[in-house]
């Protein structure tokens, strides 16, 4: 009786990490899923109002919540929220001005241009818990090559294709690779 309750201690103790593994996936796919169906939504309110929502605050890096009852009236019905209640995220902003704390439960909305085009376009951004689900990071050391704010051309961004992680408090892009050194510098970002 004791060799089995060691052995299924031993399987326990080797699946946890896996299972914690694919819980991060899970919600991250969650979390694109989520930008995807905001992302219709803010489509099809600009397509009935003929202006972003909440155009006015949304010109710096806003929260959902502020634009949900446009969304709800482009037919989404629920406005989802992260999956994880006390993920926070932090925007693309300069530091020296930031004005918008991080906040748990929420994705981010900026309106920005496009092909050189003001007002042309948006951002929305999560935060993600692992690489695989990220095509962005922030780095706050060097915080001014990593601003997305309204006036960057959204069509020059390069999104990250392959991510490494290193042991020191950097952080840098090269040619699509990010380097970051913490996990909360992970993000999801969809441009449209």
């Amino acid at each position: 009786m004791l060799i089995v309750i060691v052995i299924i201690g031993i399987l326990i103790a080797a699946l946890m990490p896996r299972m914690q593994s694919a819980q991060w996936r899970a919600r991250d796919v969650s979390r694109k899923n989520s930008l995807a169906q905001i992302q219709t939504a803010i489509i099809t309110s600009q397509q009935d109002k003929w202006k972003w929502p909440n155009l006015t605050w949304a010109v710096n890096w806003t929260w959902i919540q502020t634009i949900v009852k446009e969304l709800t009236t482009a037919w989404m019905s629920s406005v989802p929220t992260d999956p994880l209640t006390s993920n926070k995220v932090f925007g693309m902003w300069n530091i020296n001005t930031w004005s918008l704390a991080p906040i748990s439960w929420n994705f981010l909305y900026l309106v920005a241009s496009r092909n050189g085009t003001t007002n042309a376009g948006f951002v929305l951004m999560a935060k993600t818990e692992v690489e695989w689900w990220s095509n962005w990071v922030y780095c706050w050391q060097t915080a001014s090559q990593w601003y997305i704010t309204w006036g960057t051309d959204i069509s020059k961004l390069q999104t990250c294709t392959t991510f490494n992680k290193t042991w020191t408090n950097t952080c840098s892009v090269s040619s699509w690779t990010c380097n970051y050194s913490d996990d909360w510098m992970l993000r999801y970002i969809l441009l449209y």
